[in-house]
Protein backbone atom coordinates (compact mmCIF):
# COMPACT_ATOMS: atom_id res chain seq x y z
CA UNK A 1 0.00 0.00 0.00
CA UNK A 2 2.97 2.55 0.79
CA UNK A 3 4.25 1.70 -2.93
CA UNK A 4 1.20 2.76 -4.54
CA UNK A 5 1.56 6.12 -2.42
CA UNK A 6 4.57 6.57 -3.08
CA UNK A 7 4.16 6.24 -6.95
CA UNK A 8 1.04 8.36 -6.56
CA UNK A 9 3.05 10.96 -4.69
CA UNK A 10 6.03 11.10 -7.39
CA UNK A 11 3.48 11.63 -10.22
CA UNK A 12 1.76 14.20 -8.73
CA UNK A 13 4.94 15.99 -7.94
CA UNK A 14 6.10 15.30 -11.40
CA UNK A 15 2.75 17.05 -12.51
CA UNK A 16 2.87 19.81 -10.32
CA UNK A 17 6.61 20.81 -11.52
CA UNK A 18 5.34 21.05 -15.01
CA UNK A 19 2.94 23.67 -14.47
CA UNK A 20 5.23 25.60 -12.42
CA UNK A 21 6.74 28.46 -15.25
CA UNK A 22 10.50 28.37 -14.63
CA UNK A 23 13.32 30.83 -16.39
CA UNK A 24 15.72 29.40 -18.08
CA UNK A 25 18.80 31.21 -18.97
CA UNK A 26 17.86 34.36 -17.54
CA UNK A 27 14.74 33.94 -20.02
CA UNK A 28 11.02 35.00 -18.32
CA UNK A 29 7.20 33.73 -20.26
CA UNK A 30 5.51 37.13 -20.23
CA UNK A 31 2.68 35.49 -21.70
CA UNK A 32 2.79 32.59 -19.10
CA UNK A 33 3.06 35.36 -16.36
CA UNK A 34 -0.02 37.20 -17.45
CA UNK A 35 -1.90 34.16 -17.18
CA UNK A 36 -0.92 33.32 -13.79
CA UNK A 37 -1.33 36.87 -12.42
CA UNK A 38 -4.87 37.31 -14.07
CA UNK A 39 -3.74 40.60 -15.78
CA UNK A 40 -6.92 42.19 -16.74
CA UNK A 41 -5.90 45.50 -18.81
CA UNK A 42 -3.08 46.85 -21.15
CA UNK A 43 -0.95 48.30 -18.27
CA UNK A 44 -1.24 45.17 -15.83
CA UNK A 45 0.19 43.39 -19.30
CA UNK A 46 3.34 46.22 -20.20
CA UNK A 47 3.87 46.08 -16.91
CA UNK A 48 4.68 42.47 -17.08
CA UNK A 49 6.64 43.41 -20.78
CA UNK A 50 8.55 46.17 -18.85
CA UNK A 51 9.65 43.26 -15.89
CA UNK A 52 10.82 40.99 -18.31
CA UNK A 53 12.87 43.69 -20.67
CA UNK A 54 14.52 44.60 -17.68
CA UNK A 55 15.97 41.22 -16.44
CA UNK A 56 16.51 40.24 -19.85
CA UNK A 57 18.69 43.38 -20.32
CA UNK A 58 20.16 42.56 -17.08
CA UNK A 59 19.33 45.54 -14.83
CA UNK A 60 16.52 43.39 -12.88
CA UNK A 61 17.75 40.36 -11.16
CA UNK A 62 15.98 37.23 -12.14
CA UNK A 63 15.91 35.17 -9.05
CA UNK A 64 13.90 38.45 -7.51
CA UNK A 65 11.41 38.50 -10.29
CA UNK A 66 11.09 34.72 -9.77
CA UNK A 67 10.94 34.59 -5.75
CA UNK A 68 8.30 37.28 -6.44
CA UNK A 69 6.18 36.05 -8.77
CA UNK A 70 6.06 32.57 -7.09
CA UNK A 71 4.77 34.46 -3.75
CA UNK A 72 2.05 36.40 -5.69
CA UNK A 73 0.99 33.31 -7.86
CA UNK A 74 -0.20 32.13 -3.96
CA UNK A 75 -2.20 34.63 -3.16
CA UNK A 76 -6.33 34.17 -3.45
CA UNK A 77 -6.88 37.24 -5.29
CA UNK A 78 -5.20 40.11 -6.59
CA UNK A 79 -2.37 38.02 -7.35
CA UNK A 80 -0.97 40.94 -10.38
CA UNK A 81 -1.57 43.57 -7.37
CA UNK A 82 0.82 41.83 -5.09
CA UNK A 83 3.26 40.88 -7.89
CA UNK A 84 3.68 44.95 -8.96
CA UNK A 85 3.78 45.96 -5.19
CA UNK A 86 5.94 42.99 -3.90
CA UNK A 87 8.27 43.81 -6.65
CA UNK A 88 8.39 47.03 -6.56
CA UNK A 89 9.25 47.29 -2.88
CA UNK A 90 11.82 44.51 -2.99
CA UNK A 91 13.36 46.19 -5.78
CA UNK A 92 13.59 50.18 -4.21
CA UNK A 93 15.05 47.41 -0.83
CA UNK A 94 18.01 46.89 -3.20
CA UNK A 95 18.56 50.06 -5.28
CA UNK A 96 16.12 49.42 -8.11
CA UNK A 97 13.67 51.68 -9.59
CA UNK A 98 10.68 50.12 -11.34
Amino acid sequence: MIRVYSRLFIVLALVAAAFVPTAEAGVLDPDVMKIVLHTATPQENGFIEYVVARVDNGTLPLNLVQSTFLWARKKPRKKFFYFKQGLILRAAAQGIKL
